[in-house]
């Protein structure tokens, strides 16, 4: 079977998992939400978001797609906690797609008894934004109903400045290349800092992804980053799972030593 095929029978059957991994409050170690993770059968050439959302793009059915993995992302997040949010993926190519129609996600949220309020739309600075104006009308409609914007890999590339300044984000998430050994790193310590520093003059929160060590978790909540996504924490899941019993021992140890009661 061919990609193209697989893709279609995805479509069809519906056969996508949506995988979840922790996004943690790095001034005392709970979970703040969760970012959903599309993933395609495991046996399918398919099974990995990169190769399922090229093949999206190429067929012009993003639209199609992003559908079913809201819907999946959706279902598996609704015993969650009220106070957490989740984060969904948001291709920046998607309203070029002729069959995008605003307002099915209110929909599903309400089927499940979930808010737009807990719901952070991700939009990645990989795929760039053509026409800043058509995109942020788009955006506006998600914006009136409660929903809250990422601007997602910020330092992947060349935009980040650019989209931060036009769309305004309510969350700016530092792509996991600055992150990757920080703690062995000035310049990457430097620039992280002074995201942090500038995320809070606009009202803006920080979250680092891509943390894989405790080095680096120490320089990263060192910094004043409020929240913070990687390995560390957890590995993505087809379940809401908690923190590692290690982290949390982690947490203990930090705020003893700064004379802060653990929280758990």
């Amino acid at each position: 079977m061919t990609q193209q095929e697989e893709f279609y029978s995805i479509l069809a059957t519906g056969e996508l998992t949506a995988y979840y991994q922790p996004i943690v409050s790095l001034s005392d170690g709970r979970i703040y939400g969760y970012e959903a993770l599309a993933r395609g059968p495991a046996s399918s050439q398919l099974a990995m978001p990169d190769q399922l959302w090229a093949v999206a793009e190429k067929e012009q059915r993003l639209y199609a797609l992003e559908t079913l993995a809201r819907k999946r992302a959706i279902e598996g997040f609704a015993p969650a906690n009220p106070a957490w949010k989740l984060f969904i993926n948001l291709n920046a190519n998607v309203i070029y797609d002729p069959q995008f129609t605003p307002g099915q996600t209110l929909s599903l949220l309400e089927m499940q008894g979930l808010t737009p309020q807990q719901i952070v739309f991700e939009i990645t600075e990989r795929q760039s934004i053509a026409d800043f104006t058509a995109f942020k009308q788009a955006l506006s409609h998600y914006r009136c109903q409660g929903y809250k914007i990422a601007i997602d890999d910020a330092g992947a590339g060349y935009s980040s400045l650019q989209a931060i300044a036009e769309l305004r984000p309510d969350y700016i998430k530092i792509d996991r290349s600055i992150i990757r050994g920080i703690d062995r790193d000035d310049i990457k310590a430097i620039l992280l800092e002074t995201m942090a520093i500038f995320a809070r003059k606009i009202g803006c929160q920080l979250v680092a992804e891509g943390i894989e060590t405790l080095a680096e978790l120490d320089v990263v909540t060192a910094l004043g980053v409020p929240l913070g996504q990687g390995y560390v924490f957890a590995r993505p899941q087809p379940e809401l799972r908690p923190i590692s019993a290690e982290i949390l021992l982690w947490w203990t140890g930090i705020r003893k030593h700064l004379g802060v009661e653990a929280s758990g």
